[in-house]
């Protein structure tokens, strides 16, 4: 399952692994290693399937599970960090996450997920269909181990100014908060190669979700796409799909389809306000359901988030209000 379109120094190996949640169908996790004994770059989901996929390609590479040292996951996202307990079990010491994420894992993933749902409610959807989403997430499916396993492991907590070292290789890492409030890239200036994780992805884009209206994820996404613009990396190696050669050029196009999904909001709100609930179920999503109706309950948690994330920008820019009437806030262009 290794990648073989592209080139990769010796010391790194992409590792697809089967994932079940059928938008992306797997995940990319990356080893580096020396002779001895090596790292991963994202851990994987709890989940059989991904587990068998993971022994066999480490094994097929050389490598036992005892020789594995670290595990630096990018974000807290289900198919990113779920595995870590299991391969906490099998020996590896060392394991790194963003500040920001870790203090989210660490209150409680279940009450970040529930604190979105009461936001969405309180912007137009109906709470059935919160209660749906609620059962159906990804997360919420593996909630025990987000309370359970995942607090046994010391996590160890990187930042802007932290560097990684591994095998005399070097990583930098870079905060990109916005998929997630704590996410991590990692980059190697000597080779001008970035790991991504859901930062920059290609052809699809990362979900950016409002969980917390004191925040204003869209934004700081946008900061961080800029920053990893000014790097000039040579190649990304992102958690889903390929590796893209040109990521300033990437995160450049990112960039302008958020200001062309913010134009689109902007237009559905100029006439007469509308429901963050009912704006979600206009806008022109990248997706193959023909309504409202046929989007999976945890795709319609993404959409609502997504949307209230662009909301949030268009109101600190100024361009956008909301008012609250019988319950519910609706949006209107300014």
């Amino acid at each position: 399952m290794e990648n073989t379109s592209i080139d990769l120094p010796s010391w790194l190996h992409r590792i697809k692994l089967p994932i079940p949640i059928e938008s992306l169908k797997y995940i990319n996790v990356y080893m580096i290693s020396d002779s001895d004994s090596f790292s991963l770059i994202d851990a994987g989901m709890y989940n059989m399937k991904t587990f068998y996929e993971l022994s066999k390609e480490i094994k097929k590479l050389g490598y036992k599970f005892n020789e594995m040292e670290s595990v630096i996951v990018t974000h807290f996202h289900v198919d990113h960090i779920t595995l870590s307990p299991v391969l906490y079990s099998l020996g590896a010491s060392d394991f790194y996450l963003g500040l920001k994420d870790e203090k989210v894992v660490r209150k409680g993933f279940d009450k970040f997920i529930t604190k979105a749902l009461k936001i969405y409610i309180n912007h137009g959807m109906p709470s059935s269909e919160a209660n749906e989403i609620s059962k159906s997430h990804p997360a919420m499916k593996l909630i025990d181990v987000y309370i359970n396993d995942l607090q046994e492991i010391p996590w160890i907590t990187v930042s802007n100014d932290s560097e990684i070292d591994l095998y005399d290789l070097k990583f930098k890492i870079i905060e990109v908060p916005g998929h997630t409030p704590g996410q991590i890239n990692l980059y190697n200036k000597e080779y001008g190669i970035l790991f991504t994780g859901d930062h920059v992805l290609d052809p699809i884009t990362p979900q950016i979700t409002l969980t917390d209206e004191n925040t204003d994820p869209l934004s700081d996404y946008l900061d961080s796409l800029e920053k990893i613009a000014s790097l000039n990396a040579k190649i990304a190696f992102p958690g889903h799909k390929e590796p893209i050669l040109n990521p300033s050029k990437r995160a450049n196009e990112i960039i302008k389809h958020h200001e062309e999904r913010l134009n689109e909001i902007l237009k559905l709100i100029s006439k007469s306000p509308l429901s963050a609930y009912d704006i979600a179920k206009k806008v022109k999503w990248r997706a193959s359901y023909n309504s409202w109706e046929e989007y999976p309950y945890p795709e319609r948690f993404f959409a609502m988030g997504e949307t209230l994330a662009h909301l949030k920008r268009l109101e600190n820019l100024n361009m956008a209000e909301k008012k609250e009437v019988k319950g519910i806030y609706l949006w209107k262009k300014i």
